[in-house]
């Protein structure tokens, strides 16, 4: 009775047939016993009757009053509803071998005699109900496989392992061929293999070599009916029954053509970024080159103006003089603005850091402008406040930012107005503002002030001129310290006030730009109010005099250091330029020569002892970069010739590149003479 966890027997009605009623009473009680339920019938009429109401088997006497047992199994098994139906013949009458055997032709599945043994009626019908519903389950199965089978996307094919002859293939395998569904003759039977190219066969023949290994995956194409080559992803499984593999073809036209075009789209994408960036480089090398080509020729302006200016010229001459000064200086601002934008649009605006009062910062800030606003009639008043907290910041930089504020305002308020610079402590930083009492801001034009290139309007551009620059520099340099600004106007004719904050010390990122440690001396940095290039903060962009702008005779010139006897060498290739250098040089007592080439400068070096070199790098033929490097090849150890390059190239690239050609200093045009020449003391006296 163990055989009972097979099924489970309460749930599979057994028919009982016998007009005996005894022998209908033990049968039904032996079947009760083992937990079959059942239903009885006496006659044959009767069973076929209820034959087709859920049972699960038949237990069939022979001898019955209508019909005999033989036929009424024959009939079971020509009615749909029954023919699978489990018949066993129980019977105590028909007991020879050919009873047995008309029985079984009948239909019946089982024999059974009486007297039988309880144990082995149940277990003969328990294992023709097993039986049943395992093959109802593999039916059904069966079913389902077929559906999918025939309704897949993708094709499905059976092929024999060793050979790959294709023992079956579904609707959507013949649609790859490019075959009807009723077309399979064309290709069941035949090698897989028949149906691929020449120069793919080795593909295929591996595939099929290798049927009955689980995972099988390869992709080779298939030659369709008419010819076309349909590429194909093959994958097959272990053998689903012996010598019997299943294999499925996927279709990739539409993937292969998703992939060319997303291949073509990421090809246009990356020249259209290579475009983009070599219209950028084309763009920096614009700036760098309209750089250059506007600081030479300003250069000599510059330079000639000093040089009149110290030598006491009469009256209108000076006046005159002077003019030239102050709009050669807003040429270079305007200039260098345009090259600090676009330093700061990519990310390459150099940052030196170091601990910096704030209110010592802002103080030489004024102390340079100073002068420029005493001339344009401005009074400044201070309310600076915690002047004592310490910014790690890069002080040029921020003097540039307070000399952009307060020169915008002095550009927009009237003469004899008062600009305020305020200062106080907030949020472990200090907020600095720039009041004045100008024209003030439109409503509608406060969000585009820090704008590039904006200003109020066309007639304020033209009156006021300026490439409206100024304070779109002021916030990139203020966000560049990690702090923030905004602007405030009740409207025209109201005043504006602009305000910046900074972190202190400890919240400020902590970041050193490697700047610092780039070895040599170098005049790159923030602008001084007349436009120049400072070294590191006002004092040296304006000589130590905190006086913008190119001074008088004698003004502003740092403590005299004797020069007298200096031999230096100038290597310049623009005439006026070199005259002016040379004029500048021997006004301090230095005996200048000047070369205009590399190969002069070489023949000059081998010639004579020189205490210093000052040299362009734009030279004709052979550069600077050049003439340095076979300098410093040429030079004996301990001993090293100083060298200044002075040049129009002012990029920090092009400092980096200087000094790492064997420069000791990068000097960039306009030429400030007093910078000039506190390098040419710094490095005398090294």
């Amino acid at each position: 009775m163990s055989e009972a966890r097979f099924i489970d027997r309460s749930q599979h009605c057994v028919l009982v047939v016998n007009d005996d009623p005894i022998g209908r009473y033990t049968t039904v009680r032996q079947l009760h016993a083992a937990g079959f339920p059942t239903v009885e019938a006496a006659t044959g009429a009767e069973a076929l009757r209820i034959a087709d109401q859920g049972l699960s088997a038949v237990v069939l006497d022979i001898h019955l009053p209508d019909i005999d047992g033989f036929e009424l199994c024959q009939r079971l098994r020509a009615q749909v509803s029954t023919f699978r139906l489990p018949v066993i013949h129980l019977t105590a009458a028909y007991l020879t071998d050919e009873d047995k055997v008309r029985g079984l032709d009948a239909g019946a599945d089982a024999y059974l005699t009486h007297p039988v043994e309880p144990a082995v009626l149940v277990s003969t019908i328990q294992a023709l109900v097993r039986t049943r519903t395992a093959e109802d389950a593999m039916r059904r199965s069966e079913a389902k496989f077929r559906a999918v089978y025939a309704q897949a996307p993708g094709g499905i094919c059976l092929l024999k392992a060793g050979d790959g002859t294709v023992l079956d293939a579904n609707p959507a395998m013949l649609a790859l061929l490019g075959l009807q569904p009723d077309e399979g003759e064309a290709l069941i039977g035949r090698p897989l293999t028949d149906f691929v190219g020449d120069a793919d066969r080795a593909a295929a023949l591996a595939f099929v070599t290798a049927l009955g290994s689980d995972g099988l995956h390869a992709e080779f194409p298939l030659r369709s009916h008419d010819g076309a080559q349909v590429p194909v992803e093959w994958t097959a499984s272990a053998p689903i029954e012996p010598g019997v593999c299943m294999a499925m073809a996927a279709d990739i036209s539409q993937q292969r053509r998703l992939a060319r075009q997303r291949q073509e789209l990421l090809d246009r994408e990356r020249s259209a970024r290579g475009e983009a960036e070599a219209l950028s480089r084309m763009k920096d090398d614009l700036i760098a080159v309209l750089s250059h080509e506007l600081r030479t020729p300003l250069n000599a302006i510059m330079g000639w103006t000093h040089v009149l200016q110290r030598h006491s010229p009469p009256e209108l001459l000076v006046k005159g003089l002077a003019a030239i000064d102050r709009n050669v200086s807003i040429q270079a601002r305007m200039i260098t603005d345009i090259l600090d934008m676009s330093r700061l649009n990519v990310g390459k605006l150099p940052l030196t850091r170091e601990r910096v009062e704030a209110g010592e910062v802002l103080r030489t800030a004024v102390a340079a402008i100073q002068h420029t606003l005493d001339e344009s009639g401005h009074r400044i008043e201070l309310d600076l406040l915690d002047e004592s907290t310490v910014l790690l910041a890069d002080s040029g930089r921020l003097q540039q930012v307070v000399w952009n504020l307060m020169g915008n305002a002095a550009k927009f308020s009237p003469r004899g107005s008062a600009i305020t610079l305020a200062m106080h402590a907030q949020d472990a930083g200090v907020v600095v503002e720039v009041r004045d009492q100008g024209q003030g801001i439109a409503p509608e034009f406060l969000p585009h002030v820090f704008d590039r290139f904006t200003q109020s309007d066309a007639a304020s551009s033209r009156q006021h001129g300026g490439l409206g620059l100024g304070l779109a520099i002021v916030k990139s340099l203020v966000e560049a310290h990690g702090g923030w600004v905004d602007v405030h106007s009740e409207g025209r004719g109201r005043g504006a006030a602009i305000r910046f904050w900074l972190p202190g010390e400890d919240a400020a990122p902590s970041v050193l730009d490697a700047d610092t440690a780039s070895g040599g001396l170098t005049a790159y940095g923030a602008l001084s109010p007349s436009g120049t290039s400072g070294a590191s903060g006002a004092s040296e962009a304006t000589g130590g005099s905190g006086t913008p702008g190119v001074a008088g005779p004698g003004a502003g010139d740092p403590p005299a250091i004797p020069l007298t006897g200096l031999r230096v060498l100038v290597v310049e290739d623009d005439v006026d330029a070199a005259a002016m250098l040379k004029l500048i040089l021997e006004d301090r007592g230095i005996r200048a020569a000047v070369v205009h080439g590399a190969d002069d400068a070489l023949r000059a070096l081998a010639d004579g002892a020189f205490d210093l070199l000052v040299s362009d790098i734009g030279l004709p033929g052979r550069d600077g970069y050049e003439l340095i490097r076979d300098i410093r090849a040429l030079e004996v150890p301990g001993e090293r010739l100083p060298a200044i390059a002075l040049t129009a190239f002012s990029r920090d690239v092009d400092r980096q590149q200087a000094l790492q050609a064997g420069f000791d200093a990068h000097l960039p045009k306009p030429l400030k003479p007093q910078l000039l020449m506190r390098l040419v003391e710094q490095l005398a006296a090294s």
